[in-house]
């Protein structure tokens, strides 16, 4: 905690000694909002990131990337209040801002539009997602190398859509895509890997390929124990589902 609040004493430090009229007073409070996001006070970051809005709204152009970071973080701190209407919201004003700002081929856009598909995700908007999902893969495929983490997890989230939507041709094809980018990029027993096997045990699952779905469940699991708590809710979730699959290819 010493880091956090050494952090906090130097950016409000720095907010007695510039201007009240100086544009790097909403930088300031914009560090302050992510510092509080950091040690989890939700409601301390987004009163300082609306402050750190309201101030380069009336220092800056109004189409200054800055603005649509400052209302990306907004969006990023709601969603993990459970504020869905005010994250979609803010992410959407980030997108418009950062498309004219930085043209439709940043990284930011592509990474908007996967924080925008999460969210139409909880909405049930699944095609909304999906087309975000693919709007930014193709960013993403111009700016990051084939084996990048954030390509296997754009690529998960893409294969997950398509077997929320029962299109399990393409859930594999993209689920099988991003198990390969992320044995390349990450350590062998990384929860994202122990995610997209998880997942492909799903697809085989609704597939009928029981003896398929339990190997991928049991990678899992195999590693969710490594580096999780015997009670965490994951644990318990995959363990329901493994003896779910394991009941039916008795049955079968």
């Amino acid at each position: 905690m010493g880091k956090y609040d050494d952090a906090e004493k130097y950016y409000r430090r720095l907010l007695k000694e510039i201007p009240s009229d100086h544009e790097d007073i909403g930088a300031c409070y914009h560090n302050l909002g992510n510092l509080f996001d950091d040690k989890g006070d939700y409601e301390t970051s987004l009163s300082w990131h609306h402050k750190a809005l309201e101030t380069m709204i009336r220092t800056l152009s109004p189409v200054d990337s800055r603005i649509g970071t400052s209302h990306n973080s907004i969006a990023a701190v709601a969603a993990k209040m459970g504020d869905y209407d005010q994250a979609l919201e803010s992410f959407v004003k980030a997108f418009k801002i950062w498309r004219e700002s930085l043209g439709e081929d940043h990284p930011n856009i592509g990474q908007c539009l996967s924080n925008m598909a999460g969210i139409y995700q909880i909405y049930d908007r699944k095609l909304e997602a999906l087309d975000c999902l693919q709007k930014a893969l193709i960013i993403y495929q111009k700016h990051l190398p084939t084996n990048h983490p954030q390509m296997g997890d754009l690529h998960n989230n893409i294969g997950l859509t398509h077997y929320i939507l029962a299109q399990y041709d393409l859930a594999f094809e993209h689920l099988n895509i991003s198990l390969k980018i992320k044995e390349k990029c990450l350590p062998p027993q990384h929860p994202d890997i122990a995610m997209t096997h998880f997942n492909l045990g799903l697809v085989y699952e609704s597939q009928d390929q029981l003896q398929e779905a339990l190997s991928y469940l049991e990678k899992a699991i195999t590693i969710y124990r490594h580096v999780l708590y015997p009670t965490h809710p994951t644990i318990i979730k995959v363990e329901q589902i493994i003896e779910r699959v394991s009941d039916k290819s008795k049955i079968a």
